[in-house]
């Protein structure tokens, strides 16, 4: 497995863990969605990201260091533009569906933000998950 494609691993593996557990936690009535225990526990999520990001990418350097420097060819680049590309559509489809849902009357403003950064999530899950599938088919 080449580190690119471990590092698409390391992007789906890491976000599903840390806003699995954020909206796992806001669906099962953990945490209310409007107080500041909620927005603590995204803001930790989203630390426990980067860092899980930073220790798990120096992990997988470490460990095939000459793979982890190696310049992108000409497929890693094909398939890092059509991932992006397809992450795009889902983000814009998403924010689409959050700018007509704030203009819904009586919409609670966190439900916007939680839809805000759950198309942020979906969209770089579906980065990974097409880096992941292009990578194991050879595209």
């Amino acid at each position: 497995m080449s580190f690119r494609e471990k590092s698409a691993w390391i992007t789906l593996i890491s976000v599903l863990l840390t806003f699995g557990a954020f909206y796992g936690a806001l669906g099962v009535g953990l945490v209310d969605p409007v107080s500041m225990h909620a927005f603590h526990f995204g803001l930790a999520s989203i630390v426990i990201l980067i860092v899980l990001q930073i220790v798990l990418h120096i992990v997988a350097a470490i460990m095939n260091p000459k793979d982890a420097r190696t310049p992108l060819d000409e497929r890693e680049k094909m398939i890092q533009a059509r991932s992006h590309t397809l992450g795009y559509y889902v983000m814009m489809v998403g924010m689409l569906i959050v700018v007509v849902l704030t203009h819904v009357p009586d919409t609670n403003f966190m439900t916007t933000v939680y839809l805000g950064v759950l198309t942020m999530v979906i969209a770089a899950l579906s980065v990974a998950i097409a880096q992941i599938i292009m990578f194991r088919r050879g595209a």
